[in-house]
């Protein structure tokens, strides 16, 4: 075979085996918004996350002496498919902050997400 005939064929193969390699692995998830409403720690941590039914929440760590009344990381929340939006505001200076993760999982009991930056979290659902 001459040359010109290999390299196109070399080229093709390589796009092929990429394509197949980094591709379709993720499955995706349909959270319903009420299988977020709630009280859920994050596993190992005395971190909390409260989910209310009226798209708003709050954050506190335990860990820092602080209990959910005295909590001033409020945010509000919405669910599209199974990416979770947190909107903080006032954490720098009154500026909305959007946080997005991937739900990965959601059961009754336990719910993982990951960010853009391929963090995990997982939590227990506490009430």
């Amino acid at each position: 075979m001459k040359i010109r005939q290999i390299i196109p064929l070399v080229l093709i193969s390589t796009m092929v085996i990429t394509m197949v390699a980094c591709g379709g692995n993720e499955t995706h998830i349909n959270v319903q918004e009420d299988q977020l409403y709630g009280l859920w720690r994050k596993n190992n941590t005395q971190e909390y996350w409260r989910y209310k039914s009226d798209g708003t929440g709050v954050t506190w760590d335990e860990g820092d002496d602080i209990t959910e009344e005295e909590s001033n990381l409020t945010y509000s929340w919405t669910i599209n498919g199974d990416r979770l939006t947190h909107v903080f505001t006032g954490a720098l200076g009154n500026q909305a902050v959007p946080k997005v993760y991937t739900v990965t999982e959601i059961s009754s009991t336990s719910m993982q997400w990951k960010d853009d930056y391929s963090m995990e979290y997982s939590l227990t659902k506490v009430n």
